[in-house]
């Protein structure tokens, strides 16, 4: 009887290891559908300029330009939870070699093929209520938009 009790408690504990397992992941890639949907280095910049082109509402023929750059110590590709990967930038806006407006953008990969810009805070809004950012983006992530937004 013993011997029972105790191969019962062994198969429970396996049972709910493999079950554990499973919800994690067991042995999955970490950054899930981000690995998959990432846009392919050869065309990163073109669909991205692209796509912010098309955000801003920038047609062909504008002498509007867009540009960017990752937020520094944030320039990978991040996936929270089921969410779709995005990337975390700093947007500007060109009217000629003029700024005419910039600020942070979370930018998301949709089919290894386009970008939609899911936030656009100016650098005036993010001045404005900083700790609304370091509240919305926590405070690593949220010092460093702050902090390029006080550069220049």
């Amino acid at each position: 009887m013993r011997l029972f009790k105790q191969t019962k408690c062994q198969l429970t504990t396996i049972a709910f290891c493999f079950f554990a397992m499973s919800l994690t992941g067991c042995g999955s890639d970490p950054s899930g559908s981000a690995i998959e949907n990432v846009v392919p280095d050869a065309h990163f910049h073109e669909f991205l300029v692209r796509d912010l082109r098309t955000y801003f509402n920038l047609p062909a023929a504008s002498p509007k330009s867009v540009g960017h750059e990752f937020i520094k110590g944030h320039d990978e590709v991040y996936q929270t939870g089921n969410s779709r990967p995005h990337y975390y930038l700093w947007i500007f806006v060109y009217n000629g070699n003029k700024i005419e407006s910039e600020g942070f953008a979370q930018v998301d990969v949709m089919d290894k093929s386009r970008f939609t810009v899911n936030t656009f805070i100016t650098k005036e809004q993010i001045k404005k209520d900083p700790k609304a950012i370091e509240e919305a983006y926590g405070a690593s992530l949220g010092a460093d938009i702050i902090d390029r937004a006080n550069q220049r």
